[in-house]
């Protein structure tokens, strides 16, 4: 399974997120044990575009003509459901043509932790949809944001539908990569169903 490179490692940690880093990662560590280098978390190719794409998703900016689809769950679920399976496919020979980032997220409810974990297997059944559709899972990476970005505001179910997601992004995206993140824009909430109690105790 690919990881995140140690440049957007330290990104991450620059930022103050809680974003999934690599496993073991050890900014002191090298390939003979010794200090300095970043050889043994990342052994591929250095790939300008995919850190940047990635750094903007981070940033909470990623250019709306890089993201293929962007897939939405139900609440505390990561399996994708039959309505949204139909937005993979339409875009599923597109993935197979060019490497991705799956960015997964959660809305606010429920502990950080909890919500990263669940991030990650959104994006996760993303990917694995993806593979069973044909993709190559070697072409794809996984980025698991939690509910660093969700909307701290939204005081039910309903209302945090649109941080429930996994967004993937096409790497090979050759328009212009912002430097600045843009203004937070509040998307329609997806429709899930009617709004059950508020604030509920766990995502």
């Amino acid at each position: 399974m690919k990881r995140f490179t140690f440049l957007l490692a330290v990104a991450a940690l620059s930022v103050g997120c809680t974003s999934r880093i690599p496993s073991g990662f050890n900014p002191l560590a090298s390939g003979n044990g010794g200090p300095g280098g970043p050889d043994i978390i990342d052994h591929r190719s250095s790939n300008p575009r995919r850190d940047a794409l990635a750094a903007q998703i981070l940033a909470g900016n990623i250019p709306p003509e890089a993201i293929l689809t962007t897939v939405y769950f139900d609440f505390d679920k990561y399996t994708v459901s039959a309505n949204e399976r139909a937005k993979i496919d339409a875009v599923a020979g597109r993935v197979k043509a060019t490497d991705v980032i799956i960015a997964g997220y959660t809305d606010h409810f429920g502990t950080a932790e909890y919500n990263l974990g669940l991030s990650d297997r959104r994006a996760q059944s993303v990917r694995e949809y993806l593979v069973k559709s044909g993709a190559n899972e070697a072409r794809s990476e996984i980025m698991a944001l939690g509910s660093q970005q969700a909307d701290k505001n939204a005081a039910g179910r309903q209302s945090g539908a649109k941080d429930r997601k996994a967004v993937i992004v096409d790497v090979n995206y050759s328009g212009p990569i912002s430097a600045a993140p843009a203004a937070r824009v509040s998307a329609p909430a997806p429709s899930v169903g009617a709004a059950p109690a508020p604030v509920p105790t766990a995502l």
